[in-house]
């Protein structure tokens, strides 16, 4: 851009040439025609247009004595700055923030949203001229309608129906965009801060209903693992049966435990198991036939101290 210092400078200097020219012309030219013809080159020179260079994203409002006249760019463009001004709009995307907007659902909880749009200028006259402010128009716009929303809804409505949260503020941003110069690209709800009581509360439920979850999966797989041993304890034979229940009082007496407590139907479950071994003479049936004596005779003391406890309280 041509400064106004430099116009008025080539002005004298064109006056001082004219003048010099006449000296050494021999011929005097009057006073008021040199001040006049300087007059009419520094005019001249105000008026020329001024040459203005726009990047590849930019365009130019033109305004001519005050009125909308035309838009430039970009590139070069011709401006005369003597009665022409102009403002200078970004064509690329742009992001608005809300920044996080306060409001109140439907069940009095007050949370925060913030929610980032993109929009696009596509007409720089409208947007400059059929709105002062985009952007704070924008951010206005935006704030009274998440509240409205938000209001509508309970807190677990808003955290659930995000989308369509993002799709009712699309929707009214593009009631407004042709008349205000620019498209919307797209709307998101980024965040939504409750308060810290409730988050904590939340967070204690979520882990309840964990918990619930996981002790019911664990009931329902041991349910499944009883059903199929039942259905497969209910093919074996009392003298199949009667062999795993004594590996199993076997690997309790093998254990670290000092203790056993025996159950009250011991002697007959003993006595079936001794029978059914009697006809196993090799040495790991007359195993297990010592191990029924040892069981039969424990719980036989078992009893007798139980007995005795029982008279010295009478």
């Amino acid at each position: 851009m041509v400064s106004r210092d430099v116009v008025v400078f080539v002005a004298i200097l064109t006056v001082v040439a004219v003048a010099i020219y006449a000296v050494f012309a021999a011929k005097i030219i009057p006073i008021d025609q040199i001040a006049g013809l300087a007059a009419i080159i520094v005019i001249v020179l105000v008026i020329l247009p001024k040459i203005y260079t726009f990047k590849q994203y930019e365009k130019a409002v033109v305004l001519r004595f005050g009125s909308y006249n035309r838009t430039v760019g970009p590139g070069l463009s011709l401006i005369f700055p003597a009665f022409e001004k102009f403002d200078v709009v970004d064509m690329r995307t742009q992001t608005i923030d809300t920044k996080p907007q306060e409001a109140q659902t439907k069940d009095d909880v007050r949370i925060k949203l913030d929610v980032v749009s993109f929009i696009r200028i596509t007409n720089p006259k409208k947007a400059l001229l059929e709105v002062r402010d985009l952007h704070g128009a924008i951010l206005k716009l935006l704030q009274g309608e998440i509240r409205l929303i938000v209001g509508k809804l309970d807190l677990d409505e808003v955290i659930e129906e995000t989308e369509q949260i993002n799709e009712t503020l699309f929707a009214k941003l593009k009631e407004v965009e042709e008349d205000w110069g620019f498209v919307v690209l797209r709307v998101e709800l980024e965040s939504i801060d409750l308060p810290p009581s409730l988050v904590e509360a939340r967070t204690k439920a979520r882990e309840a209903k964990e918990y619930k979850e996981k002790v019911e999966i664990e009931a329902s797989a041991r349910q499944i693992s009883l059903e199929i041993l039942d259905k497969a304890a209910s093919k074996m034979s009392d003298k199949t049966m009667s062999y795993l229940y004594l590996d199993a009082l076997k690997k309790i007496s093998d254990g670290k435990s000092n203790k056993i407590i025996f159950p009250l139907e011991l002697t007959r479950l003993a006595t079936t198991i001794a029978e059914g071994l009697t006809k196993n003479k090799d040495e790991q049936g007359k195993k297990y036939t010592e191990i029924i004596e040892g069981l039969k005779n424990a719980y036989n003391e078992q009893q007798k101290e139980q007995l005795d406890k029982a008279e010295k309280k009478d």
